[in-house]
């Protein structure tokens, strides 16, 4: 039986070694094992941590495959995946890279199955590009910062969000080499690091990609969900699902690490639970936001931006 050539790659250090599991696991759930590896590249893990978390990947058909500070040439691991291409088995041609804080709702096999040509790859609009177009403090200061980036106004408008991308491994190397390059001569200074330097790098090699594969949690608030339907949830800022159950998610995006965790009590050690007080502080905070979000993005052209976008995908 020949090895799958495509995988779902994740990268973590052992901070966030117990949602990225996690996610593997739903991945697994949501992928066909003949056709697709799930793979975990963890960064910084001491021997003990390699043996247990090989043992239960294992067991749910995963691999976890352990590298040291020098695989990537000492950068953190949340750069791991400008180095991809490096670190991957040979055979692997198309790759699905995620980050750690992403649950998966549906079958991804839409997506691994899209023909993504050598030297290309396919991103999300981050976000903050909808707001681009409001006369606004937020998206002025926003537009400026892209300025300083040097990137065209189409690569401004149509600015990506890394967590999620499905990749062609021909030609990642070089995407890759360019971004870490960029990212030393910057000595890691911008707004939003990694990122930053995948755009400019990498904004002439991007096809746009549907939100339905990167879905950011907060746009539940923007009624556009029904729209998008997504099948990849990516939980971008505190607090996160493992944290608790706080708007605009359910208890069903938190149950799955309990019930993790009730399987695998050994991973407790790699669960890192809020402080009761700042709970609180979350719950009320996040329930002021998804106000304040539904009003702001559901009513406004914002939410009229993002259908947009979906329906020029089409």
């Amino acid at each position: 039986m020949t090895s799958p050539t495509t995988c779902v790659c994740y990268t973590t250090d052992p901070g966030y070694l117990f949602p990225t599991l996690l996610s593997a696991i739903q991945a697994r759930a949501h992928t066909e094992p003949a056709k697709t590896d799930i793979i975990i590249l963890g960064f910084g893990t001491d021997p003990a941590t390699v043996d247990l978390f090989q043992r239960i990947t294992a067991e749910h058909g995963i691999i976890f495959l352990p590298f040291g500070p020098d695989a990537i040439d000492g950068a953190k691991a949340m750069l791991a995946r400008l180095f991809l291409a490096r670190l991957l088995p040979p055979h692997y041609q198309q790759l699905l890279y995620l980050d750690g804080d992403t649950q998966i709702t549906g079958p991804l096999d839409p997506l691994l199955d899209t023909a993504v040509p050598d030297g290309q790859f396919l991103a999300a609009n981050d976000p903050f590009t909808f707001t681009l177009a409001d006369d606004t403090a937020f998206s002025r200061d926003l537009t400026r910062h892209l300025a300083t980036l040097g990137l065209s106004r189409h690569a401004t408008a149509n600015y990506f969000n890394s967590g999620v991308l499905r990749i062609a491994r021909a030609g990642w190397d070089a995407i890759g080499a360019e971004s870490w390059r960029l990212f030393r001569a910057r000595d890691g200074q911008s707004r939003f690091p990694d990122q930053d330097v995948l755009n400019i790098a990498g904004a002439e090699h991007r096809r746009a990609m549907s939100l339905a594969w990167n879905f950011p949690i907060f746009m539940l608030n923007c009624r556009v969900a029904g729209a998008i339907a997504p099948r990849i949830l990516h939980f971008m800022s505190d607090p996160k699902p493992w944290h608790g159950t706080f708007a605009p998610w359910t208890r069903a995006a938190h149950t799955p690490y309990t019930e993790l965790l009730t399987r695998h009590p050994e991973l407790r050690a790699f669960h890192r639970p809020m402080p009761t007080r700042t709970q609180l502080r979350y719950q009320l905070q996040q329930r002021y936001k998804q106000a304040l979000e539904t009003a702001t993005w559901g009513f406004t052209p914002k939410r009229a931006r993002i259908l947009s976008y979906e329906q020029s995908l089409t």
